[in-house]
């Protein structure tokens, strides 16, 4: 039998899929931050870049 409380396709309950999102959400800002440090590294010490 089905359960009620998942979620088609995933099968995850709606307390599972948005705890899943606030993980998915925190590692894109973290992954940001650190693609924005390293940018700001390589722009710093490359003199051809200005």
């Amino acid at each position: 039998m089905a359960d009620s409380d998942k979620v088609w396709p995933t099968g995850l309950t709606l307390e599972e899929a948005e705890e899943v999102h606030s993980y998915l959400i925190d590692g894109t800002r973290v992954f940001g931050v650190i693609a924005a440090i390293a940018h700001v590294l390589v722009a710093v010490t490359t003199p051809w870049l200005g």
